[in-house]
């Protein structure tokens, strides 16, 4: 039984991929082209619908309107005292297509103007008027009476009036509309009976029904091909997004696509397409000028060491003096090299968000005193450090990031001023953000280093001496670090007076803010 159920539940499955798959079959352009068809013939079926039910409305109005006032001038005519004769009857009818009988039950008299055939029970009563008091029990028993001489009736009772009225169809399938009224004028009494013949408005109705149905056709016809034409014009800015897609390479990224026209959704979306292509292309340059960038620094150091390596081979072996300076620059080069390969790495994670950002609240103060402690510790050369603190500043940031920054702020500024020469870390609050400049009164740089100090591989010194070495990444490192923890970092610098890094972070988060 489980295998059978499990069977049952793979068919199931089966099924459903196959209904899946048949819809999948379709294109986009299909599917709006029956979308749009299906829609609009729906709409003109429902259309259709409603007129024709309106028409045949507006005709059985039309009818109940001409066969009320027909018996209402009649009424009119007598009541005002009117000699009711056949010649004055026919002047009183505007329809011809009513017939009507008036039956003077005092003078046992019957007036009629007949435009077509009339059934039986009419005829009977043209015959042989009922006396007077008869009219009531004859009218109440007509239902009865019509039905046993093989007509069905129904009470029409959307002609509101005390009028008796009723739809008759006959054995032969024609169908009448028949409408009483018994009117009391002194002590005569007169029955008015105005009858009419519906086969020609049914096949008016037909003949209307049939043509509507024909448009209808037509309509749903057009309605596809329309649908095709407005899906190929949606459509367009799609297919030649393909194309160019189709087009594009690592090698050419300059195709775009054309985004004149109006402005509607599909133009957004072709600029966005170009706008991604353009991000692409200038993502592939830097990423080629990263490339070929570290590749030049790695070239020179690796190039160092091979020299050095072959002097050793060549001389060294036998001289000290030449083996010792051999040893020492290729040890020089190798941890050049390391903390090369180290920031290389840094600035690949950071370009794929795979560093992670610890925000917290800490005091940057007591992380700046903690930088230049380990400052004076580890390096061999003395400078004048300066400490100025308006307040305790507190800040929400990564504590690891940011003491990372402001090492790459002291080497640089290590390495850019005398020794006995000062640095300054001034620490305030300004607006919403915590700050700390880092100032040195070294050797400055110009205008058009100071443009370009935080782009990679980028050096004031543009000889690369080994007198200040140096990757040209650092700088850049410290921004990116900036802006990761939502801070800003900038510059201010003039040759032989010194340079001073701005950098600014969020203050500490309210209590009733939750830390994001």
């Amino acid at each position: 039984m489980t295998k059978n159920l499990y069977t049952q539940y793979e068919e199931w499955g089966i099924m459903s991929k196959k209904s899946k798959s048949f819809f999948s079959r379709f294109t986009i352009a299909h599917k709006i082209t029956m979308m749009y068809g299906g829609i609009f013939s729906l709409s003109l079926l429902i259309i259709s619908f409603f007129v024709l039910v309106n028409v045949t409305v507006i005709e059985q109005n039309n009818i109940k309107e001409e066969m009320k006032k027909t018996v209402e001038n009649i009424d009119d005519y007598i009541k005002n005292g009117g000699e009711l004769s056949q010649e004055t009857l026919e002047a009183l009818l505007e329809n011809k297509y009513i017939e009507v009988n008036v039956v003077d039950v005092k003078n046992h008299k019957v007036y009629k103007n007949s435009v077509g055939k009339l059934p039986s029970f009419v005829r009977q009563i043209q015959s042989q008027p009922p006396p007077h008091g008869f009219l009531e029990e004859e009218r109440n028993n007509r239902s009865e009476e019509l039905e046993k001489k093989g007509f069905k009736v129904d009470i029409a009772k959307e002609f509101n009036m005390d009028d008796k009225a009723y739809f008759i169809s006959g054995r032969d399938g024609k169908e009448f509309v028949l409408l009483e009224k018994e009117i009391n004028f002194e002590e005569n009494c007169y029955l008015v009976q105005a009858f009419k013949m519906l086969q020609k408005n049914d096949y008016y109705f037909r003949s209307f029904g049939l043509r509507l149905f024909l448009i209808d056709i037509l309509g749903i016809f057009l309605s596809f091909l329309i649908g095709r034409y407005i899906s190929r014009r949606m459509l367009k800015p799609v297919e030649e997004i393909q194309q160019t897609a189709e087009r594009i390479s690592i090698e050419d990224l300059s195709q775009r696509i054309d985004t004149s026209g109006p402005d509607d959704e599909m133009k957004e979306l072709a600029e966005t397409f170009n706008s991604m292509i353009s991000r692409l292309e200038n993502s592939f340059q830097k990423q080629n000028q990263f490339i070929s960038d570290a590749s030049h620094e790695l070239r020179t150091p690796i190039s160092v060491i091979q020299g050095y390596a072959n002097l050793i081979n060549r001389w060294g072996k036998s001289d000290p003096t030449v083996l010792e300076e051999s040893i020492q620059s290729i040890l020089a080069e190798t941890e050049h090299m390391s903390q090369l390969i180290k920031k290389l790495l840094f600035l690949a994670k950071s370009d794929q968000n795979r560093i992670p950002v610890q925000k917290e609240q800490f005091c940057l103060n007591e992380l700046v005193k903690e930088v230049v402690k380990e400052m004076e510790i580890t390096t061999e050369t003395k400078r004048n450090i300066i400490i100025k603190e308006q307040k305790t500043v507190e800040i929400y940031a990564d504590s690891s990031m940011i003491k990372q920054l402001l090492w790459i702020h002291c080497e640089n500024a290590l390495k850019y001023t005398k020794q006995n020469d000062s640095i300054t870390f001034h620490i305030y609050e300004q607006c919403e953000y915590g700050c700390v400049d880092v100032q040195d009164n070294g050797v400055g740089m110009n205008e058009e280093d100071v443009t370009r100090i935080f782009d990679r591989f980028y050096r004031a010194d543009k000889s690369r001496n080994k007198e200040i070495p140096g990757t040209g990444l650092g700088l850049s490192i410290a921004k990116w670090i900036a802006e990761s923890n939502d801070g800003k970092i900038s510059v201010e610098s003039e040759l032989e007076k010194g340079t001073i890094f701005h950098n600014a972070f969020p203050l500490k988060k309210k209590k009733n803010q939750k830390y994001s």
